[in-house]
């Protein structure tokens, strides 16, 4: 019951990051509102003013007490943030659209060798294997025959991967690690400090002043109407972003977001007759084929019980012991590992998503202005 709870997290987290994709397209394409960055500093803002309604006004949960050190992480957990959007924009700039989308679909490989070293955590051969065919699946369905880039531009395209991947990671070692933030106060907190900093970084450019000038000449009532849905919607993706890495990994968060982008595909196709061929058919068929086997797998493995023995967070004199190997005579032995368990780190996590949504924001308008 609980795996079946756990996963509807992360299909809301999908459906949400879609619908946030696609408001965001009307925003800048249909509206004519051409400020990308205006955009992601407008879901910071809803996301660190309804993260503070609910923690502060409405007291859903109790705020976290944090000393200096725990601040200063989150403020560069937030300066993380705005990097990876810079890095990823600056690389659409450098690699042609096909590459771009094929080197950002290794984000779950990079979030397997972080995890790896970082966390000590190994996944099962099925899991990669898996992980294998999924990205054989977006190669074939991201090919357009153009591959154009430089070797400084591939450079900048696999950093910002790997950044991607590195936020997912951290994210879940906020909620799971020794702080163990709620979702709504790790919003709170990350999205102010980043606020904070895109606000001066746009006040600086003068991008502010000429979206003031752009809004006041040709915005109407249904250009505030649909910001308004769209700011409502990214805090609430991002609320689920965070609780669905959570509940389920970083490395399903990765998922999540090719799923997005499947989706999205398959919208396009239905809705908006986007032409395409029966080469990126293909690809779709075997990145959707990719995705249920990682789903069955990975629900399998938890169906089995968790295997974990070992956090690294955790003090040592409260290290968990494998459930299927109790000896009698040790029973009051702490901090001992059975040396016939599976040495694990445990797989309380994720993201963002990909994507998280305030992180992806900038990456979606970009690939919009370039299709």
């Amino acid at each position: 019951m609980s795996n079946t709870y756990n996963v509807w997290w992360l299909v809301l987290y999908v459906v949400l990051n879609l619908l946030v994709t696609v408001l965001n397209k009307v925003i800048l394409k249909t509206l004519n509102v051409p400020f990308p960055q205006a955009l992601v500093l407008w879901h910071y803002t809803c996301s660190a003013i309804g993260s503070y309604v609910v923690v502060n006004v409405f007291k859903a949960i109790e705020p976290s007490k944090l000393d200096y050190d725990s601040h200063k992480k989150l403020f560069f957990f937030s300066v993380l943030f705005n990097v990876n959007i810079l890095v990823s924009a600056v690389s659409l700039n450098m690699v042609s659209m096909p590459l771009h989308q094929i080197v950002r679909a290794l984000a779950p490989a990079f979030t397997v060798v972080i995890s790896f070293i970082w966390l000590s955590k190994r996944y099962k051969q099925e899991i990669l294997s898996s992980l294998a065919v999924i990205f054989v699946g977006v190669c074939i369905y991201a090919w357009k025959g153009e591959v154009d880039y430089t070797l400084l531009g591939l450079v900048v395209t696999l950093f910002g991967t790997f950044l991607a991947a590195f936020k997912g990671v951290l994210t879940n070692r906020f909620m799971v690690g020794s702080l163990k933030l709620h979702p709504f106060d790790l919003l709170r907190y990350m999205s102010f400090y980043a606020c904070v900093q895109m606000w001066i970084f746009l006040i600086s450019d003068g991008t502010l002043v000429k979206l003031h000038h752009h809004l006041s000449e040709n915005a109407s009532g249904m250009t505030y109407v649909v910001l308004l849905i769209n700011g409502t919607s990214a805090f609430a993706l991002n609320i689920v972003s965070f609780m669905a890495n959570k509940k389920t990994s970083p490395l399903a968060m990765n998922i999540g977001g090719i799923s997005k982008q499947v989706l999205a595909i398959g919208f396009g196709i239905v809705i908006f007759q986007t032409p395409v061929t029966y080469f990126s058919l293909f690809g779709v068929l075997i990145t959707v084929c990719g995705i249920a086997w990682y789903a069955n797998a990975n629900f399998r493995n938890k169906a089995k019980g968790p295997t974990t023995i070992l956090i690294k967070d955790s003090n040592p004199q409260e290290s968990l012991h494998n459930n299927t190997t109790t000896n009698t005579n040790n029973s009051n032995i702490h901090g001992q590992h059975n040396n016939n368990s599976d040495h694990i780190k445990q797989d309380n996590n994720s993201s963002m998503f990909s994507s998280v949504a305030i992180g992806e924001t900038k990456i979606e308008n970009s690939v919009a202005n370039k299709q």
